[in-house]
């Protein structure tokens, strides 16, 4: 795909939504603790702090359920705290992150339509970023399909936007980076959170 049509499609993106493991984190898990941990980095979440500064809703959708997706939920539960969570969107606030656990496959794609649904936004409109094979059957309803470098090869071959940056390290910052770019916004005239 051409560039030009590439931030094309990133100009008519109202929605976006992300896989959780293998792209907000590094798709490794700590084995034989009391707990699943998994490493994350702040720059995926700035950059999700980005795009709803710009009015973009956001959704995660994971296969993760119970105490295995207990991390993300706390994590949008953080985001959905920040002060510019609770001020009315369109007046300086920001609409909240969705989160769909237990949520594999075919699942996926249901919870995406019935979020886009919720939302009035149309998959001509929405963006994905998937990292593995249970991924592709959203990314094939989407406009705009993103994957980490570090994703599955068959699915970075149906991507239109590959990372710089590894899941867990920056891979959905680089995607907020690439739409931000495409639309023509400094990150620096946006108000941090």
């Amino acid at each position: 795909m051409e560039q030009i049509s590439l931030s094309n499609l990133a100009w008519g993106i109202k929605a976006v939504i992300s896989d959780v493991d293998g792209v907000f984190t590094d798709n490794r898990v700590l084995e034989g603790a009391p707990y699943k941990a998994k490493w994350r980095s702040y720059y995926d979440g700035q950059g999700v702090s980005l795009l709803r500064a710009i009015g973009i809703r956001v959704c995660l959708i994971t296969n993760e359920k119970g105490d295995s997706a207990k991390h993300i939920v706390d994590v949008v539960e953080k985001w959905n705290n920040l002060p510019s969570s609770e001020k009315t969107p369109g007046d300086g606030g920001w609409h909240h992150v969705k989160l769909y656990p237990g949520m594999g496959g075919i699942k996926k794609v249901i919870a995406a339509e019935e979020w886009l649904k919720e939302i009035g936004i149309s998959f001509e409109h929405c963006a994905f970023m998937g990292d593995d094979l249970v991924d592709a059957p959203l990314l094939q309803k989407v406009s705009l399909r993103a994957a980490p470098i570090s994703g599955d090869p068959a699915i970075k071959r149906m991507a239109h936007f590959v990372s710089e940056r590894v899941g867990g390290m920056g891979a959905f910052r680089d995607f907020a980076n690439f739409i931000l770019e495409a639309r023509g916004i400094d990150p620096l005239s946006l108000s941090p959170q």
